[in-house]
């Protein structure tokens, strides 16, 4: 299985977060997509509009709309890669909650992520699949143009406030720019034309934990070490990373990782206890531009409702044993009430939903490939038992 690892700290206890109320909703009117090194570049462009179509109910039965949402851009007809190697170090993350110019928005989550389902969806719509008892209609709800992510639309709102940290993401980008960590991008094949056209890329995925002194420059002078999970035989750099794409491709000057051959894992942290987050059905894509500045990316996909349950039980348990068992009940009915798409990355009426779509940005500079791999450290163990 190949695994991806992003940490970011929320510093919330999890019954705060979850089980004393938080709310969901639509997260209001899409949000500003101006200018900034905080958040995705989507290309191409989209146009700012609410989710498509009239506010009316629609026949179960009826075709899917064809006005599509936000996707990666195809494939170029031709270009062939160079045999340069460039790694690209996370230098900032965007969760959601701010919109491109880094200002806190209940809407920006509408501008993150890509259009997984092929739909663009409204409050109204029936023909998608069936929301989880109690949850609101306006779960369903799309962001700009059909981007799909009930990730920062329902989810991290609640973090939020339990946490009391209003920018999350600024506050997760600060601690990667001190150098607790990161997560590195190497690329085979790129050149050094901003509107390059090629096929034939390849491009595998490093996580990285504290740097080894000082802060990073997030230059070529950066060479920040692998951890021993990130490889292929938990030692060597040249063994190669557990997520590779074998069929990347850039297209006028955005690079496309293509399918990957298994799923993207990335790790949140919620009072200092890891929760792997598993993304199937996964696209990492950033804008290549020039070496000297940020790269501006995004991940998109779909999380599988009851893998996140398993593993946030264990998280309950590890901030408090008090939320194993039937404790942890509420939590879980919290979480299925943000289903919002079937977790093969499709959308079909009369079908319950059993996932969650996600969608992140981050932007990246270009800094030395790795040569180290350091050890990581265990998994915690699970206070609930089995």
């Amino acid at each position: 299985m190949n695994k991806l690892f992003l940490f970011v700290t929320v510093g919330a206890a999890l019954c705060a977060a979850y089980a004393c109320g938080g709310q969901t909703g639509d997260g209001g009117d899409a949000g500003d997509a101006g200018g900034g090194d905080v958040a995705v570049d989507v290309k191409p462009d989209v146009s700012q509009k609410d989710g498509g179509g009239p506010d009316v109910a629609q026949d179960a039965d009826a075709a899917p709309p064809t006005d599509a949402g936000p996707t990666p851009p195809p494939p170029p007809d031709g270009g062939a890669p160079t045999s340069n190697v460039l790694t690209f170090a996370i230098q900032t993350v965007s969760l959601g909650e701010a919109d491109r110019a880094g200002t806190p928005s209940p809407s920006a989550w509408k501008n993150y992520g890509y259009d997984v389902d092929g739909l663009v969806t409204t409050s109204s719509d029936t023909n998608v699949c069936t929301l989880h008892t109690g949850a609101p209609k306006a779960n369903q709800a799309d962001g700009t143009g059909g981007i799909d992510n009930a990730w920062g639309a329902v989810l991290l709102p609640i973090l939020e406030t339990a946490a009391s940290l209003p920018t999350p993401s600024a506050t997760e980008s600060a601690a990667i720019d001190s150098g607790i960590w990161t997560m590195q991008i190497q690329v085979t094949g790129l050149s050094d034309d901003p509107q390059q056209n090629a096929l034939g890329l390849s491009s595998q995925i490093f996580l990285s934990g504290q740097y080894p002194s000082g802060t990073p420059a997030f230059d070529m002078t950066t060479d920040w070490p692998v951890l021993s999970t990130s490889v292929v035989d938990g030692q060597t750099i040249a063994s190669g990373s557990t997520v590779k794409f074998a069929s990347s491709y850039v297209s006028n000057g955005t690079f496309v990782s293509g399918a990957g051959p298994g799923v993207l894992v990335f790790t949140l942290s919620f009072g200092g206890a890891a929760l792997p987050i598993t993304i199937h059905d996964a696209v990492l894509t950033f804008d290549h531009v020039d070496h000297a500045d940020a790269a501006d990316g995004t991940i998109s996909g779909v999380i599988d409702t009851q893998e996140f349950i398993d593993t946030m039980q264990v998280v309950a348990g590890t901030i408090s044993q008090s939320l194993c068992g039937s404790a942890f009940d509420g939590i879980a009915e919290q979480l299925r009430q943000a289903q919002d798409i079937l977790q093969d990355g499709t959308n079909t009426a009369g079908v319950s939903c059993d996932g969650i779509s996600i969608g992140l940005g981050f932007t990246a500079k270009l800094v030395a490939n790795p040569t180290t791999v350091v050890q990581a450290p265990p998994p915690p163990p699970n206070p609930c038992g089995d």
